[in-house]
């Protein structure tokens, strides 16, 4: 039985039990564990992103932004389908970094909003990409690797465009 209730995924209870392995400082996680931080990122992301959309005063960041949340909704709808398929509960609520990040943002205008949130997009991306590239390899779930995967090639294409406007934002 899934649960789901709207807001920021916080934990995913498992049905099953699963163990974390660490290989190089990179975490290959339970499925419950990835499946949990993988919609924490996509909510995060979406949630600042549309706060960007609104906000950001640069046209390239608020184009940026608008990607941002179409692309991690549609990776949240996969994330929460394959916790159904793997009868995995979904419990959720607002995340510490979530609600840091936000209100980092909430006092910022101008210039200063567009650099904040670009650089807090890189800076997540990062740790995104080293997560799911972790899990791609090394999860015990089949379908967590597809998944870990399939996603990756948007991750990177974030990351790429974050820095990008990173380095242009902060000449």
């Amino acid at each position: 039985m899934i649960r789901t209730v709207t807001g920021v995924a916080l934990a995913v209870v498992a049905l099953a039990g699963g163990t974390t392995l660490v290989r190089g400082g990179d975490k290959v996680l339970s499925k419950e564990e990835f499946l949990a931080k993988a919609i924490d990122c996509n909510m995060t992301e979406k949630d600042l992103a549309e706060r960007a959309v609104k906000n950001a005063q640069s046209a390239d960041v608020r184009k940026y932004a608008q990607h941002l949340v179409d692309d991690h909704t549609s990776n949240n709808k996969k994330a929460m389908n394959l916790a159904k398929d793997l009868k995995i509960g979904v419990v959720t609520g607002t995340s510490k970094d979530h609600k840091e990040a936000l209100a980092n943002l909430l006092t910022a205008t101008g210039k200063d909003f567009d650099r904040k949130f670009i650089r807090h997009m890189v800076t997540s991306h990062e740790k995104a990409v080293k997560m799911f590239e972790a899990n791609a390899k090394g999860s015990a779930s089949e379908q967590v690797r597809a998944f870990a995967k399939e996603s990756l090639p948007t991750l990177r294409e974030h990351l790429e465009q974050a820095r990008k406007l990173d380095s242009t934002l902060n000449k």
